[in-house]
């Protein structure tokens, strides 16, 4: 019984009754498509080895792995680094002017005070937090081969995003949970350090949350723009608004 070249499997019942029958030649076809559509608007490579032209680059993914890769090493570093800081400034007990002496990679030697090694803290677990988020999809997408150029940027902001996310929820539990006059002593690094890390991790949810905070805080019960009357008022029935 030949086989057909397209390689398409024969339903069931017909491959006893097209015994002998020549299958039609789609030589043509397999050289000319070499991407076949899967149906959810991605290109899956041809069975000739062709490349997607929109995947990043064998050179660009490993060197965007390597990035990740020393990403990592420099945050856990300085995480390791800095915590005997955080621990000894903010102890029960300790002076609120006392200090602590920071040296990174033997970078320097850094005098931290409470607030401020609790900042540092909060920055270096929430890019903990990033890198694994990027480090899982990245790993995720070139196993599959989807790595695409124009998602470079994401995994080169993922970690800015995470500090940035993670320090405004520091100030607005710092700000809620504690007196003004309490100081760095009053918190729990731990406690800070893993929200920071979550935030950094789950920076899709927590903004979701922040967001729904804010609706519920600064809710109005009209229409801003149309209210004031202004160029800014919403298209509707394809008419301007008014102005």
């Amino acid at each position: 019984m030949s086989t057909a070249s397209s390689g398409e499997r024969p339903a069931a019942g017909e491959s006893e009754s097209r015994e002998g029958a020549t299958a039609p030649n789609t030589d043509t076809d397999t050289d000319t498509d070499t991407d076949a559509d899967t149906g959810d608007g991605s290109v899956e490579p041809g069975d000739d080895g062709a490349r997607d032209k929109r995947r990043l680059s064998t050179v660009s993914t490993t060197l965007l792995g390597l990035f990740l890769l020393a990403d990592v090493v420099f945050v856990c570093g300085a995480l390791v680094t800095l915590w005997p800081a955080v621990l000894t400034t903010v102890e029960p007990g300790a002076a609120p002017t006392a200090t602590a002496h920071w040296s990174p990679f033997g970078l320097g030697n850094w005098a931290l005070t409470a607030d401020t090694a609790m900042l540092l803290a909060v920055v270096v677990c929430s890019a903990l937090g990033s890198f694994v988020h990027a480090a899982t999809s990245f790993a995720t997408y070139v196993g599959n081969r989807r790595l695409y150029a124009s998602w470079l940027w994401w995994y080169l902001l993922r970690a800015g995003i995470g500090v940035a996310l993670a320090l405004l929820v520091y100030f607005l539990l710092r700000g809620g949970l504690f007196a003004g006059n309490s100081g760095a002593g009053a918190t729990n690094p731990y406690g800070f350090s893993g929200i920071a890390g979550l935030c950094g991790l789950f920076s899709k949810q927590a903004t979701d949350k922040l967001r729904e905070i804010c609706d519920t805080l600064l809710s109005t019960t009209g229409d801003g723009d149309r209210d004031r009357r202004d160029g800014l008022a919403t298209v509707r029935n394809g008419d301007p608004g008014a102005s």
